[in-house]
C-alpha cells in the first residue's frame, strides 16, 4: 500500500464509521447492522382539504355513573377539559334503551329503578357546558316511543315557551341547547340488547316497529353478566318488600304467562311452577299462586299471604308475554323533525337495511328508510384477527380505518335515486370489551392503537363523511379516559387527546409516508404513521406521527412543501415499556414537551409512541412553484434556527413528575 493511499482508506473507514458514532448506543435498539430504520414523510400544504370537525374527539358519559364523582366534581371537570374532549354522547349506550329520562328511572325486571346522584338530564347540561363541549343524545328505542323522544327534542332544542321547552327552563336553560345528533337505539341488532330493548336482531322491526314475543331464550354469551338466564321475558328476583309489586319492561302487554321458579339454579334448569292471573286478589287465601295484571302499565301485583300467597323472598320469577304498538325507526324519525327545533338536527339509525350487501326490502321502502337517515351508527371494539400478541394488534388501527369505507352504499343511494350521502358515526369505541384484554385500554399501547385510528381517520374524512366519534368511556375503569375507580388519573388515551387539543378548524393536508413495515396479524403493516393539518389563518402546521413498533426507533425525515417554518414545537408520549399506564403513579406515561433549537428534519421515533409537532410559519406563498424532486419527492428544507417559543394561552397545563410542568400542543 502506496504512503498517498492510506490517507484516502482512513477517510474512507471514518465516513463508514460515522452514523454509528453519531447515534452511539441507540443505534443498538434498531437494525441489526447499527443503523436506525428509516421513513420518511412529505406534506403538501399547498392543498388544504377539509376543515376538521371537533366531534371527532368525543367520549360517552353514562347516566348509570355517580354525579359526584364525575360532572359535579370539579377536578373531573378540570381533566375533561384538559383533554379536550369536544363532544359527549348521553346517556350511553346499552343504557340508553332502558332509562326513562322523563321520569330519571332505569327500567330493569321487575322494577323501576330511581337513581337519586345519577347523570340525569339536569346534570348532563351544564356539564357539557362546562368543558364547552357539544352533547349527543342516544334515544331510548328499547322502552319509550316516537312521541318521548319527540319532546325530548323539544326540551333540548325547543323555544322557552313551549310545553317541555318551559321545563328546560326551568332547570336554568331559558334559551334552546342546539343539539344536531341523536342516533335511535343502541345496537339494536345485536343479541345483548334482548335485555334493554322491547325487540332485538330484527331489521324490519327496527324500521317499521310492531309487536314481539318476550319468550323463550337469547344468545346471552356477551351478557352473562347481568343476565345469566338470557330469558326474553322478565326474569327477576323477588324482594322482601310488604308490598309484592313488579313491573314488566315493554309495555302495553297481553298473553302474559307467570312462571316461579325456588331459585336461580332452578330458573336455568327451567324448573318453574305456573301462578295464574285473576281479577282480585281479596277472594284467594294465602296458599293460593295468583297474581293481579295492568296490562297497560304492566304492573304485576302478588298476594300478602292473607289474600293470596306471599312469593318467598330470594325466590325468582318469570314473566313471558306479548308486548305490542311499538314504534320503528321511522315513527321516530317523522316525529322527531317535526318537533320545534332552534337547528335541524340529525337523526341517525344502528344499522342499515343490508344484508350482505343485498337490500332487505323493496326500492320504495329503501327510499323511504335511507331518506330519512342523516347518518348510521358504527361501533369499534376488538378486532377480527387472532389479537394475542403486540405485533398482531399492530393491525387494529388500519383494519378499523378500512371498515368506514362506503363506496357500495352511495352506489346503491345512486342507483335508487337519492342524491346525498349518508354520514358516519363512530359513537362507541376503545380498543378492547373482551375481558382478558381490557388492560390494554388503560396501557400506552392504548393510546397508541388510538392515536394511530386518528391519523388515519384524518387522512380519511376527505372521502368518508364522518359526523362524529365517541371513546367509550369518559369515566370508570379500565375503558376510561379518566380513571375514577383507581385513582383519578388521566389514561395514555386521554393524553392523547390532548395531543389532538388544537386541531379542530384546521384544514387536513395530504401526507405521503414512506416506512418500513412488518407482519402484524396477517397482513404487512408500516410503523410510521402520520397525518397533518394547517390551521385557518395558515400560520401553524400540525403534525402528528405513530410509531407503533414495539421495540424499534425508526429514525424518520420530514418534508413540507409549500410552508416554511421558522420555529417548532415536539411533544411525546412515550414510556419504556408499552404496558406501562397511570394507574399506580398518575404521571408515569403523560405527554411531555421536549426541546428544539432548530426546526427539525429529522425525528427520532421511540418505539410503541406518538409524537405530536407545532411549527410556526416564517412567510407563507400561496403561490405553488414546482420544486426540483429528489427520489421523486419533494426536497428536506434547510434548517432554520427557532426562536424561543411562545407560551400557549388558554390551554391547561398537563401535570409532570417534575416541578415544571408541559403546556398542550397548538
Amino acid at each position: 500500500m502506496t504512503a498517498a493511499f492510506r490517507p484516502r482508506l482512513l477517510l474512507l473507514l471514518l465516513l463508514l464509521l460515522l452514523p454509528w458514532l453519531a447515534w452511539g448506543p441507540v443505534a443498538a435498539r434498531g437494525r441489526a447492522d447499527g443503523l436506525l430504520p428509516l421513513a420518511h414523510i412529505w406534506i403538501d400544504a399547498t392543498r388544504p382539504g377539509v376543515i376538521i370537525d371537533g366531534r371527532l374527539w368525543g367520549s360517552n358519559q353514562g347516566e348509570d355513573t355517580q354525579a359526584p364523582d364525575t360532572v359535579e366534581n370539579p377536578d373531573f371537570i378540570d381533566k375533561t377539559r384538559q383533554m379536550a374532549v369536544h363532544f359527549i354522547r348521553w346517556p350511553g349506550g346499552n343504557n340508553a334503551s332502558a332509562y326513562d329520562w322523563k321520569n330519571d328511572v332505569a327500567i330493569r325486571p321487575g322494577k323501576r329503578q330511581a337513581r337519586p346522584d345519577n347523570v340525569d338530564i339536569s346534570r348532563i347540561l351544564p356539564f357539557v357546558q362546562a368543558i364547552d363541549g357539544e352533547l349527543g343524545i342516544t334515544v331510548n328505542f328499547g322502552t319509550m316511543n316516537a312521541q318521548d323522544a319527540a319532546d325530548l327534542v323539544e326540551f333540548l332544542n325547543g323555544p322557552a315557551d313551549s310545553e317541555w321547552g318551559a321545563r328546560r327552563a326551568e332547570l336554568g336553560f331559558p334559551e334552546p341547547l342546539n343539539v344536531r345528533y341523536f342516533e335511535i337505539g343502541n345496537e339494536e341488532n345485536q343479541p345483548h340488547m334482548w335485555y334493554y330493548s322491547w325487540t332485538a336482531e330484527n331489521p324490519e322491526k327496527y324500521f317499521y316497529g310492531g309487536e314481539e314475543e318476550r319468550r323463550g331464550r337469547y344468545d346471552n354469551t356477551s351478557s352473562q353478566e347481568y343476565d345469566p338466564v338470557g330469558a326474553k321475558g322478565d326474569f327477576f328476583k323477588v324482594g322482601a318488600a310488604e308490598e309484592q309489586i313488579y313491573y314488566l319492561r315493554f309495555v302495553p302487554v297481553r298473553d302474559v304467562q307467570v312462571f316461579w321458579a325456588a331459585s336461580a339454579e332452578d330458573a336455568r334448569q327451567q324448573i318453574f311452577e305456573t301462578w295464574q292471573q285473576v281479577d282480585d286478589l281479596s277472594g284467594y287465601g294465602p296458599d293460593d299462586r295468583v297474581y293481579t295484571l295492568d296490562a297497560e302499565k304492566g304492573i304485576l301485583r302478588f298476594g300478602d299471604g292473607v289474600h293470596g300467597m306471599r312469593p318467598p323472598a330470594g325466590s325468582y320469577f318469570l314473566a313471558e308475554y306479548t308486548t305490542y304498538g311499538h314504534d320503528g325507526f321511522l315513527a321516530f324519525a317523522q316525529a322527531m323533525r317535526a318537533a320545534p327545533s332552534s337547528v335541524p338536527i340529525r337523526i341517525g339509525s344502528v344499522m342499515l337495511p343490508f344484508e350482505e350487501g343485498r337490500p332487505l326490502f323493496d326500492e320504495n321502502s329503501m327510499r323511504e328508510i335511507l331518506s330519512e337517515m342523516d347518518f348510521y351508527v358504527r361501533h369499534q371494539y376488538n378486532a377480527s384477527f387472532d389479537y394475542q400478541t403486540y405485533d398482531a394488534r399492530r393491525q387494529i388501527a388500519s383494519e378499523r380505518a378500512s371498515h368506514l369505507e362506503q363506496t357500495r352504499l352511495r352506489d346503491y343511494m345512486q342507483s335508487i335515486g337519492i342524491d346525498r350521502e349518508i354520514g358516519i358515526a363512530v359513537t362507541e369505541w376503545n380498543i378492547f370489551l373482551d375481558k382478558d384484554y381490557w388492560w390494554i385500554n388503560r396501557t400506552l399501547e392504548g393510546g397508541v392503537i388510538a392515536a394511530e385510528w386518528f391519523a388515519r381517520v384524518l387522512n380519511l374524512i376527505g372521502d368518508t363523511p364522518l359526523y362524529n366519534a365517541a371513546q367509550f368511556a369518559l369515566s370508570g375503569g379500565e375503558l376510561a379516559l379518566i380513571r375514577t375507580q383507581s385513582n383519578d388519573s388521566i389514561s395514555p388515551m386521554g393524553y392523547v387527546f390532548q395531543g389532538f387539543a388544537e386541531w379542530p378548524g384546521s384544514r387536513v393536508l395530504p401526507v405521503e409516508v414512506d416506512s418500513p413495515a412488518a407482519l402484524a396479524a396477517d397482513q404487512e403493516v408500516p410503523y410510521v404513521v402520520a397525518a397533518a393539518a394547517i390551521s385557518a389563518d395558515e400560520q401553524t402546521l400540525r403534525l402528528v406521527v405513530v410509531n407503533n413498533a414495539r421495540e424499534q426507533i425508526i429514525r424518520t425525515s420530514l418534508t413540507i412543501s409549500g410552508f416554511t417554518p421558522s420555529s417548532a414545537r415536539l411533544w411525546r408520549l412515550a414510556s419504556e415499556r408499552y404496558q406501562d399506564d397511570n394507574d399506580r403513579d398518575p404521571y408515569k406515561v403523560v405527554l411531555q414537551e421536549e426541546p428544539l433549537t432548530v426546526v427539525p428534519t429529522t425525528l427520532d421515533l421511540p418505539p410503541h409512541s406518538v409524537s405530536f409537532l407545532s411549527f410556526a410559519a416564517a412567510a407563507r406563498s400561496h403561490a405553488y412553484f414546482p420544486m426540483l424532486l429528489r427520489n421523486g419527492k419533494w426536497p428536506l428544507p434547510t434548517h432554520t434556527p427557532s426562536p424561543t417559543p411562545t407560551p400557549t394561552i388558554g390551554l391547561t397545563e398537563v401535570p409532570s413528575p417534575t416541578p415544571t410542568s408541559t403546556p398542550s400542543p397548538t
